[in-house]
């Protein structure tokens, strides 16, 4: 079988399987058949399952993280907030991220106190938002959400997450174009007051992207109240938490209090993938995931997309060749045979897959060769019964290319 491995109508077929997912790609059908694929692809991830289900992140447990605290500041009041500022200054924070937007100032006494804070915390990051994405989509032209009274006088950092369909956050960005500036992400910008060497790691990769690796739910974090901290603890008792650690300030109410949708976004950890009715972190707990990322070096392994491309040609190719064959030589179970090897394939790849990111963190994006996989049955016998029948011409290319001389070739030449 091997010297009829390279069969030219197979490669016909192969082709004509990946132009076809190229046009539905293209026109966007919203056909029942392909709406798994144009739809719920985009939702569901089969590494959703693995983050889920069968990973550490999926366990509500803390983590022996030394490097990150998350402080709920409950409803924010400047004032409570500028007082919690300076206090984990004094105790020795490495770095404080405040993921509040301060849109306006005013001359209010709360106003100028934070200002005041602000001006005397060199490891402070604000949080901001990014916006306007220009006509070429290759730079934003403002940032916006904190007033200048309050920007001038700190790092400031995007809480942006790139913008998707399915609003599950998988991505962030380490660092937008602005303007004619460079702008580091909230993460990024307090990673370079914390451990730059982590930071330059991070945009050495010069990925647009990166996907992030959630190594814990929201509430696996060690995290404290805003009031504890001001009211309940000595200046030592603060230190003692504190001292030496990424300091995350935000929303972060405890289970079941709060509002359920104030900043709060769909994660891959949502056991409920199939129906993602609540979300299940909040923005804060997602910044935290990032920064354990990149302190951890634990970035998710992406093929490059020439790789992906020839593994997504093979495998499709592989498919077609199999599949013809069945029916070629066993035309009359063709459909039993073909969609259990169809069935068994995707078992299969399913295991593959989600062992390959549990394990060694390698993501393979293998959504197209799954349609590719669904497909060939259909496309086979459409090229059988109508084109080929269609296209007398067809028939003159020859059913397979021995990769060596026959013996009757070699009789032939001698």
């Amino acid at each position: 079988m091997l010297n009829r491995i390279i069969q030219p109508h197979s490669i016909i077929i192969t082709v004509l399987i990946f132009l076809f997912i190229w046009f539905l790609n293209l026109i966007r059908l919203n056909m029942h058949y392909i709406d798994p694929f144009n739809n719920g692809l985009k939702n569901y991830e089969i590494t959703d399952i693995v983050y889920a289900y069968l990973s550490d992140s999926s366990r509500q447990q803390p983590l022996r993280t030394q490097d990150l605290l998350l402080v709920d500041i409950g409803r924010p009041d400047r004032g409570r907030i500028a007082l919690l500022i300076d206090r984990l200054r004094e105790a020795g924070a490495a770095a404080i991220g405040v993921d509040v937007l301060f849109e306006s100032s005013t001359v209010s006494p709360a106003d100028s106190f934070l200002q005041a804070v602000i001006r005397r915390t060199p490891n402070l990051v604000l949080a901001c938002e990014v916006d306007q994405v220009n006509a070429k989509g290759t730079r934003f032209e403002q940032w916006k959400g904190v007033d200048t009274a309050f920007a001038n006088y700190s790092t400031l950092g995007y809480v942006n997450f790139p913008a998707n369909q399915t609003r599950v956050i998988r991505h962030f960005s380490p660092q937008e174009q602005v303007g004619q500036d460079t702008l580091p992400a909230f993460t990024t910008a307090l990673l370079q007051i914390y451990a730059p060497e982590k930071a330059a790691k991070l945009l050495e990769r010069n990925k647009p992207v990166e996907r992030i690796h959630y190594t814990g739910p929201q509430y696996a974090f060690p995290r404290q109240e805003q009031d504890r901290l001001l009211d309940s603890m000595s200046l030592e008792e603060v230190r003692s938490v504190v001292h030496g650690k990424i300091v995350l300030l935000g929303y972060l109410p405890a289970p079941y209090e709060g509002d359920l949708l104030k900043d709060r976004h769909y994660t891959p950890l949502n056991q409920s993938y199939t129906n993602r009715a609540i979300p299940d972190m909040y923005g804060l707990a997602i910044h935290a995931n990032v920064l354990n990322m990149a302190l951890e070096e634990q970035f998710i392994r992406e093929l490059p997309n020439w790789l992906n491309v020839i593994l997504l040609a093979i495998f499709g190719y592989l498919n077609v060749l199999l599949i013809h064959w069945v029916y070629d030589d066993f035309n009359e179970v063709f459909h039993g045979i073909t969609r259990a090897l169809q069935l068994v394939e995707f078992i299969l790849l399913f295991f593959l897959i989600a062992l390959l990111f549990h394990y060694f963190r390698i993501k393979l994006d293998f959504g197209v060769g799954i349609l590719a996989l669904l497909l060939a049955y259909d496309l086979i016998m459409i090229y059988e019964s109508l084109i080929r029948r269609r296209l007398p011409w067809l028939d003159r290319i020859p059913e397979a290319i021995p990769l060596r001389p026959t013996p009757a070739a070699i009789e032939e030449e001698e």
